[in-house]
């Protein structure tokens, strides 16, 4: 602005008209944008959904239209050393008037799939890459293609399970990519195995090691305050054993995004248990109803892994049904497509809870716990030190219990787990308790709500390692109840 200042001078005069026309010349883009944020919401002639957020349809959230985005951002091309993708496939918006098969053509491309996500706005399509096709290489080629509104691969998240011991059976199920190799095999234990104690129902208690989550979180306080009744918290995981008896009756609906074959896996198994248990174990939110949507496939020996086309597919479903909660215990890439989704659904009140990931203290940030969306969850153990494999970073919000944790895997088994996952569980099921008795609480009230009442643990005030501290069930009740009720 300093030429303002000369504008008595003739020549500055001419420079004057000259920055004033520069000045339009530099405005036009943001035009431009401004014009992609209305773009964007273009879909308003489709039923709004429901917000618990005041601020839920400020236009400014809104992203761009993809096809409006700069060329640099059209294609996303994963870096040399990221292969955390499926190399034969790729995901592509068209452009406005751009015809499917012309595209598919040119990129020697055969369609698998074409979905609407209305929750990131846009129609995408999956589409297999003929043999010999390199995926950056035409990657790189949409990137320039008018034809594009955006292109990325069809990244791979990681549910890992040590698969080193000969018997997965006597173990517990590693979580959220952790480098399970350098972990202790976990015991398992079978129902008939345990010793048993008659019941006065004539049912049969099977004798199981004591949970230190009671105590350390104050359940039985928690549960005279809130049982999550009633609240419908989703989960996207592997396939989730509903016969098991500690979470049979809780499964409200199930999605399986994979194969249909909704194959029970011990991870799946295990955040269920954390989050519903009623048996012989004590759940966080116990009369929640859970909506599973099974977006990793993988056997009980092996790891399980999910693609980004059908987690956000679960995401999608999820909303549909009404989720309030959702909990995302895995780890992966930075994904564009899974980020304007978890957007989506947070601008409709959804509340995103995730896994901080198990890489390490020097591990790159994990995602989706690394994005903004969600509230990131890292796990401690029983001394309250937190997990030695757990990701380290600003975007951790909280702690909660996630080593050596007694849960439930299929066939009427249980082990002790240890990870993100089973610690992001927990804070799922301590947002269902809040949500019972604030129906209209949102993303980032839930998260100050946590941060405020954590116990601080390492240095003094949120720290990149446990966040705020572990979370305190009665202490985050106590925001949301009646002073008469949370103070008895």
């Amino acid at each position: 602005m300093q030429p303002f200042r000369f504008a008595r001078r003739s020549p500055a005069r001419r420079l004057l008209g000259a920055g004033l026309l520069a000045f339009g010349l530099m405005l036009a883009p943001g035009l431009a944008v401004a014009q992609g944020l209305r773009l964007a919401q273009a879909p308003a002639a489709e039923p709004a959904q429901p917000s618990a957020s005041p601020s839920a349809n400020r236009s400014m959230r809104v992203p761009p239209a993809m096809w409006q985005q700069p060329r640099q951002q059209r294609a996303i091309v994963p870096a040399p050393d990221e292969n955390r993708f499926v190399p034969d496939e790729v995901l592509f918006e068209l452009a406005p008037n751009a015809e499917a098969d012309t595209v598919l053509r040119r990129y020697g491309a055969t369609l698998i799939a074409r979905q609407r996500f209305d929750l990131a706005g846009v129609t995408i399509i999956r589409a297999k890459l003929e043999a010999g096709r390199d995926l950056r290489a035409v990657l790189t080629q949409m990137a320039d293609d008018t034809s594009i509104a955006g292109a990325q691969p069809n990244f791979l998240f990681d549910l890992q399970q040590d698969s080193s011991a000969p018997k997965p059976a006597v173990e517990g199920p590693s979580t959220a990519s952790s480098d399970a190799a350098d972990q202790p095999p976990m015991p398992s234990l079978k129902l008939g195995e345990s010793t048993t104690a008659g019941r006065g129902t004539g049912m049969v208690r099977r004798v199981l090691p004591p949970q230190y989550v009671v105590d350390k979180l104050r359940l039985a306080e928690a549960r005279r305050l809130a049982l999550g009744r009633g609240i419908r918290v989703g989960m996207i995981d592997s396939g989730v054993d509903m016969e098991h008896p500690e979470i049979s009756g809780s499964i409200l609906g199930y999605l399986d995004a994979v194969d249909g074959l909704a194959t029970p896996h011990a991870h799946g198994t295990s955040m269920a248990t954390a989050i519903v248990a009623h048996g012989e174990l004590q759940g966080i939110a116990p009369a929640a109803r859970l909506l599973v949507a099974r977006a990793f496939g993988g056997t009980q020996a092996t790891s399980a892994n999910g693609k980004s086309f059908q987690i956000v597919t679960s995401l999608e479903w999820l909303v549909q049904q009404r989720a309030k909660i959702v909990n995302l215990s895995f780890a992966g890439p930075q994904d564009r497509l899974l980020s304007r989704t978890l957007a989506g659904a947070k601008e409709r009140g959804v509340i995103a809870v995730a896994a901080a990931g198990n890489g390490g203290s020097r591990s790159a940030p994990l995602y989706p716990g690394a994005d903004p969306s969600v509230i990131a969850v890292t796990a401690t153990d029983a001394d309250d030190r937190v997990f030695v494999d757990a990701n380290r970073g600003s975007y951790i919000a909280v702690a909660a219990p996630g080593v050596d944790v007694l849960s439930a895997e299929p066939a009427g088994r249980y082990a002790f787990t240890s990870g993100t996952s089973i610690a992001a569980a927990h804070v799922s099921g301590l947002i269902a308790l809040l949500v019972e008795k604030q129906p209209e609480l949102d993303a980032d009230s839930a998260r100050r709500i946590l941060g405020e009442t954590a116990a601080d643990l390492g240095s003094k005030g949120r720290d990149p390692t446990f966040g705020a501290g572990r979370i305190d069930l009665v202490g985050a009740l106590s925001r949301v109840l009646p002073v008469a009720t949370a103070r008895p």
